[in-house]
């Protein structure tokens, strides 16, 4: 067990700088309600010189409510050009791209307060992936990437680019004072690539794709890199505001501080308020942050011991199909398309959660028939981590299920997962490309089961077939429930009928 501190999980939600500045009815909720924190948004619109005059008074109103802030800055997804009278462009850089373009000053300026929690860019994958989509949605440019792309059609190429571009760009931020970089994601991609390079992963809950299966991903993402861990509770739903119910919700926060996140926090705070009186939204935010969240807890996701995991090649693919909305590209590079290697990911996901994500994605964004399915906040899942292709033995030990795939995995990985099949029991699914020489010349056809040691391979080219399915149920846990174990306590969760809340079991 780690060493944690007793107060190891921090609640906040989203606020404009004038519900802070008027002193109204919302800022007096943040003292009710016991808030940690506040996701400030914010877009420059001076001079850095102005910029950073402007925010010097930052430090005196947010230490009179006894608030910590993170600067989160979305501008750049939506501003083509944020060019001030010092010829400063706020969202273009001089190679050419697009994306947020703070000052050494501003930075510097904003860390200079103790309540200053660090910077975070809003939705940051989403334009990766998407090459600034919401730009060319508003025309406003056509599909800028964030950073220079590869050149050669290779996935590995791309994505080792964008590990040390996100890298230099955190190191950026940080080496002017910022005390964390975050990201926030809206597709459940990405959290590896962002963790490596020192960004914070920090995965959307509701919005349109599972909770839980955001979690694992993220989750997998911060246990392998021994990062915080932090979760928005977004309250939009497409273009639909709020999206999802009070309860919901309430539900989604308790998720959260269940499995062991660092930091919550409620996107669409805006909606605690009815006529500027709070509302149910409101109530249940400050019932679970006055209350249930002060129940001790004595773990965090570092203490995590997944059962089932699943190990491949950061890609960014999560079942992206619209050929003009989510583009079948990867790592935001139109030489990169999408091939049966990237959904074996998708399709391994569809057998660990007893077939409630789609075989071809999963995100309820995939335009198909199965996205008209009501949404979910939750699904069957089993102790479920996602790794990359370096995770290393230590963060495997607990593992008795596991599934390789996508386009390149290390020899390092490789090694440990052949370790802890002969010597620790642990059954493997993978395509004939990862398993062993040893274990390839034993197998034959589309399927084989192999012993090896305490352990076994199961070679084969679909996961999805009735023989591969029948091989892994035992490992799956029950239909209907969520089991998480973080050190030696292991939480259970019976989801509800309409997967919007649960019961503790």
């Amino acid at each position: 067990m780690t060493e944690i501190k007793k107060q190891n999980f921090f609640v906040g939600n989203d606020a404009h700088w004038d519900d802070i500045y008027n002193e109204n009815e919302k800022a007096q909720f943040y003292k009710d309600s016991e808030t940690d924190f506040v996701v400030c948004n914010y877009t420059p619109e001076r001079s850095s010189e102005n910029e950073c005059k402007f925010i010097a008074e930052f430090p005196e109103k947010f230490k009179k409510f006894g608030l910590q802030y993170v600067i989160n800055n979305e501008f750049a997804n939506w501003q083509g050009s944020l060019v001030t009278e010092d010829g400063h462009d706020w969202c273009n850089t001089d190679d050419g791209c697009h994306r947020m373009n703070l000052t050494p000053e501003f930075i510097q300026t904003l860390s200079k307060d103790e309540n200053f929690l660090g910077l975070m860019y809003d939705e940051m994958e989403h334009s990766i992936i998407n090459r600034n989509l919401t730009l060319t949605i508003n025309k406003r440019g056509k599909h800028l990437p964030v950073f220079p792309l590869a050149l050669a059609n290779d996935v590995v190429i791309q994505g080792e680019l964008l590990r040390l571009q996100l890298k230099e760009f955190a190191d950026y931020h940080k080496n002017n004072g910022a005390k964390r970089f975050v990201g926030e994601h809206v597709f459940p991609v990405l959290f590896h690539s962002f963790a490596a390079s020192g960004i914070i992963p920090n995965f959307k809950s509701q919005k349109e794709s599972y909770s839980v299966v955001q979690y694992v991903n993220a989750a997998g993402a911060a246990l392998q890199y021994n990062t915080e861990l932090w979760n928005c509770v977004d309250l939009w739903c497409y273009n639909t505001f709020p999206g999802h119910s009070p309860k919901e919700m309430y539900y989604n926060l308790w998720f959260s501080y269940l499995t062991g996140t660092s930091r919550v926090y409620v996107e669409g705070a805006s909606q605690f308020f009815t006529d500027g009186k709070p509302n149910e939204y409101a109530e249940k935010y400050k019932k679970f942050s006055t209350d249930e969240r002060r129940k001790y807890r004595d773990y965090s996701v570092q203490d995590y011991k997944p059962e089932i995991g699943l190990i491949r090649y950061d890609d960014s693919y999560w079942g992206q199909c619209d050929p003009f909305m989510w583009r079948k590209i990867l790592l935001g590079n139109k030489n990169l398309k999408v091939t049966k290697t990237a959904r074996e990911f998708t399709r391994a996901f569809h057998v660990v959660t007893h077939g409630e994500t789609c075989r071809n994605g999963i995100a309820w964004d995939r335009i198909s028939p199965w996205s008209l399915r009501p949404h979910k906040s939750f699904c069957s899942m089993n102790g479920v981590a996602v790794f990359d292709d370096r995770i290393t033995k230590d963060k495997l030990e607990t593992l008795k299920l596991c599934f390789l795939c996508g386009y390149y995995i290390s020899d390092e990985t490789i090694g440990a997962v052949i370790d802890l099949v002969k010597n620790n029991g642990l059954t493997v699914v993978t395509p004939r490309r990862f398993a062993p020489e040893y274990i390839k010349k034993q197998s034959r056809g589309s399927f084989s089961e192999i012993n090896d040691g305490t352990g076994k391979w199961i070679v084969t080219n679909n996961v999805l077939s009735s023989k591969s399915k029948k091989s892994v149920k035992g490992f799956l846990g029950n239909k209907g429930e969520m089991k998480f174990t973080y050190g030696d306590k292991t939480i259970k969760m019976k989801i509800s009928k309409d997967g919007n809340s649960f019961k503790l079991i």
